[in-house]
């Protein structure tokens, strides 16, 4: 630490990252990181899906982790290899994913909402006023078309 104090991490270190891919570990219900890439891509158009398949961008601070690309890589094509081709191990030879994890992408998610945010910049009904909040609270979502959860 910057006061000379050292902290020692056991396993709580791979907790974190693991918990991407196994949320229940945190109590969080839901399906892991690997699933919701692999469901996503799934419900696209069929024609669209092998395409998709090879352009899986990570972008964010938590897709940092030393071995995550490669980890979501093998989740996906196990994912891929169970639901799609029913077990066809031959098969998933031809299957081609591609996960990019561009250097930059700690603060890919910032400057894309930051340039989402200029663009929006003169557009209302896009944003919601402090006072609109106050008076409705997260149901002022609806107007957005979000549902809050």
């Amino acid at each position: 630490l910057s006061d000379g104090r050292q902290i020692k991490l056991g396993a709580e270190r791979f907790e974190a990252p693991e918990a991407l891919f196994q949320p229940h570990l945190v109590n969080v219900e839901g399906q892991g990181i690997a699933e919701l890439v692999f469901n996503t891509i799934q419900n696209a158009d069929l024609d669209m899906r092998l395409e998709m398949y090879k352009h899986i961008v990570l972008s964010g601070g938590s897709t940092m982790y030393p071995g995550l690309p490669s980890r979501l890589e093998r989740e996906i094509k196990q994912l891929y290899l169970e639901r799609v081709l029913k077990g066809d191990a031959e098969k998933l030879k031809k299957f081609k994913i591609r996960i990019e994890d561009p250097p930059g992408r700690k603060d890919m998610v910032f400057i894309g909402g930051s340039v989402l945010a200029d663009v929006t910049k003169d557009n209302e009904n896009f944003w919601i006023s402090r006072k609109e909040y106050k008076e409705k609270g997260v149901k002022v979502l609806d107007r957005l078309g979000h549902r809050p959860s």
